[in-house]
C-alpha cells in the first residue's frame, strides 16, 4: 500500500514540475519569438522607408543644385554685362549700379563684391541686420583668403562654391547665427585675369527646406564628419562653434554607415555623399522616433494578443504532454531503485541529482527529498564512498574504480568497489555528470581472504578462486555497462524532449496537425520502450545461471555492440564487420562476457594512440569444423615483450584505478575451460585506405558440434 502511494506520489510531483518546466520553456520560446518579430518589424520598417529615403536624397540634391544655379547665373550675367560694356576700363560707377540693382533685387544676398587681379576689394555691397543696402568705403585686401586664390586658378564661367558655413564678421562668427555659401567667378578680359565676382547669400530658407520633413530627421556632415545641420539645433555647427559634441556619440556606425549607405546595422539611418560644394559633404536620414514607436508599439500590441490566444489554446496540450513526459520519468525512476545497489548521479560540484532508494538506506536517510538537490559534502560526512577528491579525479579521468573499506559496525569492515563515471551532457547548456554505483564486495572480499590463507593447503580451492574471479570480472564489467547505458539513454531521453517540446511549439504557432502529434507520441512511447528495452538486455546479461543455448555468432557480435555502441561512436572508433553466420550451442552469456573484454581493451588501446582512422575489424568463418572469430584493432599492436603475460590473472598494462587485469584472464578461462575452444593473440601488419598499420588481433577457436548439454 505504500509503495503504490508513493508512486502516486512522484507522479503528481514529477506532473507538476513537468507542467511547470514546459510553461517556463513555453515562455522562454515565446520570448525570443517575440524579440524575433519585433527585430522582423524594425528591418520591414527600414526597408519601407529606403526608397523614401532617396527621394528624399534626390530632394535635397535637386535643391541645393537648383539654389546654387540661380545665383551661378545672375554672377554669370553681371560678368557678360562688365566684358560687353568693357565696364573695368570705365567709369566704375556704372558697375556699382548694376552690382546694387543685383543685391537689392535677391534679399537673400548679404555680400556682393567685386576683388581685382590684386585682390584688393574695389566694390562691395552689404545687407545690414534692418535690411538696408550698404556700400563699404573701408575695403580690404583679400589675397590670403582661399575663395580668391581659388576662384583665380579657375577657367571663365566656371564658379567657385564655399562649404556650408556660419557667416564671419572681424574674425568672429555672426549672431545671429546667419548659415553662409559663396558663389564666386573669375573675370577675364581677352583671357587676362582681371579679378572676380563672389557673392555671399544666406542660406537659412535653404536649411529650412532640406531639414523641415514629416518622416525623417535630418543630419548634415562635413567632409569630417562633423555635424553642420542637426535637429537639435543646439548641436548643429558642432566644429565651428568649437562644441565638444562628437557623432560617433550618436551615430556609433558613421564609419561603416557611409561605406553602406542603405544598410545600416541598426536599421535607423541612412545616408548620400553629396559632391557640390567645396568639398564633398554627407546627408543622414533617420525615421523619427516618434512615427517609429508607434508602428512598433502596434505589432507589440498584436503579437502579445496572438501569443495569449495561443496560450489559451495550447494549455491543455500542456496537460497531455506533461502527463506524458512525467510517466517517463516516473518510468526512470522505477528502473533506477531497481538497481540492488546505491546508485547516484550528481553534477560537477557533488549536487545530486538522481539517487535509488538503496543509497538513502546506505546514508541512512528517511526520504530522497533530504539530498536531491543537496551538496553531498555537505551534508554527509566524508566517507570513502562521498570523497570529493575522488569525485574530481573521476571527473578529470573520466572512470575511476576503487575498493573501499567502511566499518558499519565495530565487529566487521564492509568492502564496496566503487564505480565513478563521468557523463558529458550536451543539452541546452552544457553541464558534466557524475556517476556512481557502490557494489558490495564484502563477501568477495573475505572469500578472498580466506582462500589466500588457504592457498597452499586447499588446492582444490581453485575452483572457488575462479568463480570469485569470474564474478570480479562480472562486476568490473558491470561498470562498462552501466557507463555504456547511460550513453544510450542519452540519445532516447533527447528524443522524448525534442518530441515534446516540437508539438508545443507547433501548437503554439498553429501549425499541429493530428498526424504530427500521433507520430510525436509515438516517437516519445518508441524512445520509452527503447529504455525499457536497454534494461532488459543489462539484466540478461547478468543473470547468473549458464546454460548451453543455441545462438549465432552474428546474433552475439550484434548483442555485444549494440551494449557498447553508444561509447564507440563517442569515441569515433569504426567497426567493420564481416560475419559469417555460425550457429554455436554453448554458453551465451559467457561468450557475450569475452566479445566484451575484447572490444573494451581494444578501445581502451585506440585511445592511447593519436590517429585520425581508430579501427576495429570483426572477421567469422569456418575452419575446420570450428567458428573462428577474429578481432582486431589498429590500436599500435602487443608489445612482444608482455605477449606470453596478457593472460595471466590481475596482470594489466592500465593503472591501477582503470583496470583490475582479469578480463583477458577470464577470457581465456571461459574459451578454453568452458566453452572447449582456444583463444590466442598475436600481432599483424596490415593495410587500411592505402595506409599500413600494426594490429593486435585476438582469434577465438570454438567447435560447432555440440559437446556439452549440462547447467554450470
Amino acid at each position: 500500500m505504500q509503495g503504490v502511494f508513493m508512486f502516486g506520489y512522484n507522479y503528481f510531483k514529477y506532473l507538476i514540475n513537468t507542467i511547470l518546466t514546459i510553461l517556463l520553456l513555453g515562455a522562454i520560446i515565446s520570448f525570443l519569438l517575440y524579440q524575433k518579430l519585433i527585430n522582423y518589424e524594425k528591418e520591414a520598417i527600414y526597408e519601407k522607408h529606403k526608397d523614401i529615403a532617396k527621394f528624399e536624397f534626390e530632394r535635397n540634391e535637386l535643391l541645393i543644385k537648383t539654389t546654387l544655379n540661380k545665383y551661378k547665373d545672375e554672377l554669370q550675367a553681371l560678368n557678360n554685362i562688365i566684358k560687353e560694356n568693357n565696364l573695368l576700363n570705365k567709369d566704375l560707377n556704372i558697375l556699382k549700379s548694376y552690382m546694387k540693382l543685383l543685391i537689392d533685387s535677391n534679399n537673400t544676398v548679404f555680400q556682393l563684391r567685386y576683388i581685382n587681379e590684386n585682390a584688393d576689394e574695389i566694390i562691395r555691397f552689404d545687407r545690414d541686420k534692418t535690411n538696408k543696402i550698404i556700400e563699404i568705403k573701408k575695403l580690404q585686401n583679400k589675397s590670403h583668403r582661399d575663395y580668391f586664390t581659388k576662384t583665380k586658378r579657375l577657367k571663365e564661367k566656371q564658379f567657385f562654391i564655399s562649404d556650408l558655413d556660419l557667416n564671419i564678421e572681424f574674425k568672429q562668427i555672426e549672431v545671429p547665427y546667419r548659415p553662409t555659401i559663396r558663389v564666386a567667378t573669375p573675370i577675364y578680359e581677352k583671357d587676362v585675369f582681371k579679378g572676380i565676382l563672389i557673392i555671399n547669400f544666406n542660406a537659412s530658407t535653404l536649411v529650412e527646406k532640406i531639414t523641415k520633413n514629416e518622416k525623417f530627421d535630418v543630419y548634415y556632415l562635413d567632409s569630417l564628419k562633423n555635424f553642420l545641420l542637426h535637429p537639435d539645433k543646439n548641436k548643429s555647427w558642432s566644429t565651428q562653434l568649437k562644441r565638444n559634441y562628437k557623432v560617433e556619440n550618436e551615430i556609433e556606425n558613421i564609419d561603416e554607415l557611409i561605406k553602406k549607405p542603405f544598410l545600416d546595422k541598426n536599421q535607423k539611418y541612412y545616408s548620400k555623399k553629396i559632391t557640390i560644394t567645396e568639398n564633398s559633404f554627407y546627408i543622414i536620414l533617420k525615421v523619427k522616433e516618434a512615427y517609429y514607436k508607434k508602428a512598433i508599439n502596434k505589432i507589440k500590441s498584436d503579437i502579445l494578443s496572438l501569443f495569449f490566444i495561443v496560450a489559451l489554446i495550447g494549455f491543455p496540450f500542456v496537460i497531455i504532454i506533461s502527463y506524458i513526459q512525467s510517466s517517463q520519468t516516473v518510468l526512470l525512476d522505477f528502473i533506477v531503485n531497481s538497481i540492488p545497489h546505491p546508485f547516484f548521479i550528481k553534477d560537477s560540484k557533488g549536487k545530486f541529482i538522481i539517487v535509488n532508494d538503496e543509497t538513502i538506506k546506505f546514508y541512512n536517510f528517511k526520504n530522497k527529498s533530504q539530498l536531491i538537490g543537496a551538496n553531498s559534502y555537505k551534508i554527509i560526512d566524508s566517507s570513502p564512498l562521498n570523497c570529493p577528491n575522488k569525485d574530481y579525479l573521476a571527473l578529470k579521468k573520466g572512470k575511476l574504480k576503487t575498493i573501499e573499506k567502511i566499518k558499519k559496525d565495530e565487529n566487521r569492515n564492509f568492502y564496496f568497489e566503487m564505480i565513478r563515471v563521468k557523463i558529458p551532457y550536451y543539452g541546452i547548456f552544457k553541464k558534466t555528470y557524475l556517476l556512481g554505483i557502490a557494489i558490495d564486495i564484502t563477501e568477495i572480499k573475505e572469500l578472498n581472504e580466506e582462500l589466500n590463507k588457504k592457498v597452499e593447503e586447499e588446492i582444490g580451492s581453485r575452483i572457488k578462486t575462479e568463480q570469485i574471479l569470474a564474478q570480479q570480472s562480472k562486476m568490473a564489467l558491470m561498470g562498462e555497462m552501466i557507463g555504456n547505458i547511460a550513453h544510450q539513454w542519452r540519445q532516447p531521453l533527447s528524443t522524448i524532449t525534442t518530441a515534446s517540446t516540437g508539438m508545443q511549439l507547433q501548437k503554439e504557432m498553429g501549425i499541429l496537425q493530428e498526424t504530427e502529434l500521433i507520430k510525436g507520441l509515438e516517437s516519445i512511447n518508441e524512445s520509452a520502450q527503447y529504455l525499457s528495452k536497454t534494461i532488459d538486455d543489462f539484466r540478461n546479461f547478468f543473470k547468473p545461471y549458464k546454460v548451453h543455448t543455441n545462438f549465432t555468432v552474428e546474433f552475439i557480435i550484434d548483442k555485444a555492440l549494440k551494449l557498447v555502441s553508444a561509447q564507440f561512436k563517442n569515441k569515433d572508433i569504426k567497426i567493420i564487420k564481416n560475419i559469417e553466420n555460425i550457429e554455436l550451442n554453448n554458453l551465451e552469456n559467457e561468450f557475450t562476457q569475452v566479445i566484451l573484454n575484447i572490444l573494451n581493451n581494444a578501445r581502451d588501446q585506440l585511445l592511447k594512440q593519436n590517429q585520425k582512422e581508430k579501427l576495429i575489424i570483426i572477421n567469422s568463418q569456418i575452419v575446420e569444423e570450428n567458428a573462428v572469430i577474429i578481432i582486431k584493432d589498429n590500436g599500435g599492436g602487443l608489445d612482444e615483450k608482455i605477449m606470453d603475460k596478457i593472460f595471466e590473472p590481475y596482470f594489466t598494462t592500465k593503472e591501477e584505478s582503470n583496470g583490475t587485469g582479469i578480463g583477458l584472464y577470464m577470457s581465456k578461462e571461459i574459451i578454453e575451460k568452458h566453452m572447449n575452444g582456444k583463444l590466442f593473440a598475436t600481432n599483424e601488419k596490415f593495410i587500411y585506405n592505402k595506409k599500413e598499420y600494426n594490429f593486435a588481433v585476438f582469434k577465438i577457436q570454438l567447435p560447432i558440434k555440440k559437446d556439452k548439454n549440462e547447467t554450470i
